[in-house]
């Protein structure tokens, strides 16, 4: 009998045919379900009965939705992220828990850029201005080249967006829990720690993920330490930041700008950087190109299909 595989993933959805003839390979077939979105708790309770795989979008996968899931054997994350599937539970019921590591690092670290270039250049008020008629060429910001570039967590993400920090003439910095020196050298990256990163930085991007520690790192206090000039860009996860600690620094001039993909709240009503001309906002858009979906569908196909075939994972995070 074919093990049944839950597709949650909206964009993964939109590829069935694809993704079907990927299962039928595996011996596995997409479940038959129909779903409303966007999937609360009730519902998702309801689609996880006797499936035996399922791929998330950013669900959350509680222990409620466990209680529910009989025959599920493993839990694949629709791309890098998983702060929205409880893994301890998922270990203590012996289900496998796995990522699309590797799927989306280039994607976020160029949109990263671009939101620095963008800043920096003004090109998105110079734009709207011509759009409106006006011919204002006294936008004047900085050039990347001879800045310093401060990534904060120099995980697969870190990795790409520091490499082009140094392709594109900066001074690069890092900090993260584990230092690779090997790395660092080969690549004229130095470690430091998080303040004086912080101090010396005219970039701050931000790459780690969400964890008790991580979360709202960025505050009041380490704000304090950015130097008046500085971007801040946080292409991760939107609680690593407190939003109104943020909002008040740009509003009194605290740092020069920002660059925000994620949100504590997405999608996020009221969104409170609006009024901010000198911040980039876009709706979780990191890892949304096309060869990153790509990539991201295959990896998490087989990443349940390994595990249901007694074969490793891709990437798994738990067990």
């Amino acid at each position: 009998m074919s093990k049944e595989i839950l597709i949650l993933s909206r964009k993964f959805r939109s590829q069935l045919p694809t993704v079907a003839d990927f299962l039928a390979g595996r011996d596995c077939v997409v479940a038959d379900r129909e779903i409303r979105y966007p999937v609360d708790e009730d519902q998702l309770c309801e689609l996880v009965k006797d499936v035996d795989g399922l791929i998330t979008g950013l669900e959350r996968i509680t222990p409620r939705v466990y209680d529910h899931a009989n025959r599920l054997r493993v839990v694949s994350a629709g791309g890098v992220g998983y702060d929205h599937i409880n893994t301890e539970e998922a270990t203590r019921r012996g289900i496998a828990v796995c990522i699309c590591a590797g799927c989306n690092n280039h994607s976020v670290a160029e949109l990263a850029f671009g939101m620095m270039i963008g800043l920096s250049r003004q090109i998105y008020p110079a734009d709207r201005e011509m759009r409106a008629g006006s011919w204002n060429s006294g936008h004047f910001g900085p050039e990347l080249w001879g800045k310093t570039l401060g990534v904060v967590g120099l995980g697969r993400v870190g990795r790409s967006t520091a490499l082009l920090g140094r392709a594109f003439g900066m001074n690069v910095l890092a900090t993260d829990i584990v230092w690779d020196i090997t790395f660092a050298n080969q690549n004229g990256i130095s470690y430091v720690p998080l303040d004086r990163l912080l101090q010396e930085s005219d970039y701050v991007s931000l790459h780690v993920p969400l964890t008790p520690e991580t979360r709202y790192m960025i505050d009041e206090r380490t704000l304090g330490m950015m130097k008046p000039s500085a971007y801040l860009i946080n292409t991760s996860r939107g609680p690593v930041v407190k939003e109104p600690d943020l909002v008040q620094a740009l509003r009194s001039g605290r740092i020069t700008g920002a660059g925000i993909d994620v949100f504590e709240t997405e999608p996020r009503p009221n969104n409170p950087y609006v009024e901010f001309d000198n911040v980039i906002l876009t709706p979780h858009l990191g890892g949304t190109t096309t060869d990153a979906f790509d990539r991201a569908m295959y990896l998490a196909l087989l990443n349940v299909t390994n595990v249901l075939n007694g074969q490793p994972a891709h990437c798994q995070v738990n067990l």
